[in-house]
């Protein structure tokens, strides 16, 4: 009696142990659904972003498209981006940025007129667990967005002759005027827009990044609490377990022996061994909850390595995102710069005594892309500006900006150089020489004009939302004004670029070039290195 007794209280402990272990096991289950629908959530407000991205890039095509082209598809489809987000077009289900590519293909249709389903943007993030401040954030892109769209507007009615009559409807009726759309479009305003939209979503996924990544860190300490809390439990569980096993083998040994070896199997890693005992005494009793032990222990273990696998997946998406966001700084300023940023400089300006400025446009650009059409002259573009990407990494100069079909580099900067003049020519004749051989692989000719000029510029990082790596001084407008006065695959350049580079390359006199505010200045073209004179010069002569 008193043996029964004794085990009557045993058993309690036992089962109290047990059915702690069985409730830990279904909170750990709860917290990885948790963390899985944290995971949804992130994933559901980047994707919706993305709707902002695909719609601001795609509504610049096909503008930029119709004003060179009047093509009324491009137009309907830019209303149809627009419909879209406004909610008076349900969403495709396939959108995505490739989705316009295939309708303008004909491989998908367009989207039709159909408004069941049809949600605005802006409804469809208030659906979705977003905070105030990102809503903030928000609300600034699509505005952004709105300022993008009504410069697009105003270009895509001045194409047409049509102009604000003051009330913001295009009644007013005039010439058509191609120059006006192509500034409006192609001009610093309109770049500094969409950049600054660019940038806005940029920071929104930023913010539901880091705002997710801390929920997903406190679930992931609350894991890890019912982890070590379980463990405990069944560390407890597992001990009494033993300690039944020890006294009862003492009482019935052929049982007990059998009992015994599947604990040794069990406490050896093997919890799903057999246990051979049976019966409704003691002993079968607490062959049954050891059963249940080692069936709790197993899936215990089998979501702990579920968590751990989960937990590796999160931390290299983790820094997945943070190596795209370190290569969007890298490839928006100089590597110098963006570090310097990094370091938590929040105001960088400098003045460079000596550097050399190069520009260069396409001839006749907008003829030709209007005969090509937006595909092949953005294909073009990433080929030419491409090549000269790996030239300016090459000749160690760095690129400052491209502005529609103009490329602009400038030696000396960030990196104080005192060969900047001589890699800036090095890398021009290269260019040149790119330039000529692309001409001969395609089914057209593309021709380029190209200037150089040397003097003093300050340079730094202008805005605080959108970051850009910019130089000012009358150097920039003469390099500027050299490019275009030079002769179709030239590198004209000044005085004193040929003043510093007489010693190792020979020029060409080009006459004077007629600078506002300073009047009428001499000007060279840049014919090579004078070890290859013999060569250029006979290269020159043929032409």
């Amino acid at each position: 009696m008193k043996l029964r007794t004794f085990f009557s209280a045993f058993f309690l402990v036992l089962v109290w142990f047990a059915g702690a272990n069985m409730a830990l096991g279904f909170l750990l289950a709860d917290a990885q659904r948790k963390t899985a629908q944290l995971h949804r959530q992130m994933d559901d407000l980047t994707s919706l972003s993305e709707d902002l991205v695909i719609s601001s890039q795609w509504q610049t095509r096909f503008a930029r498209g119709y004003i060179a082209t009047r093509d009324p598809a491009r137009l309907r489809f830019y209303n149809e981006i627009d419909d879209i987000l406004k909610g008076k077009i349900a969403r495709p289900e396939t959108y995505s940025f490739e989705y316009w590519d295939a309708v303008g293909g004909g491989v998908v249709p367009e989207p039709a007129a159909q408004k069941e389903g049809a949600t605005p943007l802006e409804e469809r993030f208030l659906k979705l667990n977003i905070t105030v401040e990102e809503f903030n954030q928000l609300k600034k892109a699509i505005e952004l967005l709105g300022k993008v769209n009504a410069t697009e507007n105003l270009a895509m009615h001045a194409v047409n002759g049509e102009f604000d009559d003051g009330t913001g409807a295009f009644l007013k009726k005039g010439k058509p005027d191609p120059a006006m759309a192509n500034k409006l479009l192609y001009g610093e305003k309109y770049s500094k827009e969409n950049g600054e939209l660019s940038y806005a979503i940029f920071q929104f996924n930023e913010g539901v990044k880091a705002r997710f990544k801390r929920l997903l860190d406190e679930q992931a300490r609350h894991e890890d609490e019912l982890f070590t809390y379980n463990k405990v439990v069944s560390s407890g569980l597992f001990a009494l377990v033993l300690i039944s096993v020890v006294f009862l083998q003492t009482h019935f040994i052929a049982r007990s022996a059998r009992l015994m070896k599947a604990v040794h199997r069990i406490s050896g890693g093997d919890l799903g061994a057999e246990i051979a005992v049976s019966g409704n005494d003691e002993i079968g009793e607490l062959a049954d909850a050891l059963r249940s032990m080692a069936g709790n222990l197993k899936n215990a273990f089998e979501k702990l390595e579920e968590k751990v696998e989960l937990t590796e997946r999160t931390m290299v998406e983790l820094d997945s995102e943070r190596q795209r966001s370190e290569k969007l700084l890298h490839n928006i300023l100089p590597a110098a710069i963006a570090e310097r940023l990094r370091g938590g400089e929040e105001m960088i300006a400098e003045v460079f005594p000596e550097v050399t400025v190069f520009f260069s446009d396409i001839v006749g650009f907008t003829d030709l892309s209007a005969r090509i059409g937006p595909h092949a002259t953005v294909n073009m573009l990433n080929e030419l500006f491409g090549k000269f990407d790996e030239l300016a990494e090459k000749h160690s100069v760095e690129k400052i900006k491209t502005i529609g079909d103009s490329y602009m580099v400038v030696g000396g900067v960030p990196n104080r150089d005192p060969l900047h003049c001589q890699h800036i020519a090095e890398f021009a004749m290269e260019a040149l020489d790119f330039v000529r051989g692309f001409s001969k692989t395609h089914p057209f000719n593309i021709s380029m004009r190209m200037g150089v000029h040397t003097g003093t510029v300050a340079a730094g990082v202008l805005g605080k939302k959108k970051f850009s790596y910019d130089l000012w001084g009358d150097v920039v407008n003469v390099a500027s004004r050299f490019e275009s006065s030079s002769s179709p695959d030239r590198i004209h350049v000044s005085e004193s670029v040929r003043v510093r580079l007489a010693d190792d390359f020979t020029f060409e006199d080009a006459g004077t070039v007629e600078l506002k505010g300073k009047g009428t200045v001499a000007s060279f073209y840049l014919l090579g290195r004078k070890d290859e004179s013999a060569t250029v010069l006979a290269f020159a002569k043929k032409g």
